[in-house]
C-alpha cells in the first residue's frame, strides 16, 4: 500500500488566500493569522521577500539573479 506525500503547506496557504475579502474585518483577520503562520513556520521569510521586491523595484537585482550591490 502506497501512501501519499503529505500535502504542500504552500497550496494550502494559497488555497485559503483565494478566498479571502481583504475589504472585511474578517478577510483582514485571516490574512493576519496566514502570516502568522508563515512566519512560524519559515522565520524572517515575509521579510526576505519584500526585501527581494525591493530590490527588484530599485533595479538592484533581477529576478532569478543575485543583488547588484555598488553599481
Amino acid at each position: 500500500m502506497q501512501t501519499q506525500p503529505p500535502p504542500d503547506p504552500a497550496a494550502r496557504l494559497l488555497a485559503a488566500l483565494q478566498g479571502l475579502d481583504l475589504t472585511s474585518a474578517d478577510g483582514r483577520a485571516g490574512i493576519r493569522t496566514l502570516l502568522a503562520e508563515i512566519d512560524r513556520l519559515s522565520p524572517d521569510a515575509i521579510l526576505r521577500q519584500a526585501a527581494s521586491i525591493e530590490l527588484r523595484r530599485v533595479g538592484a537585482a533581477v529576478p532569478g539573479e543575485a543583488p547588484r550591490i555598488g553599481r
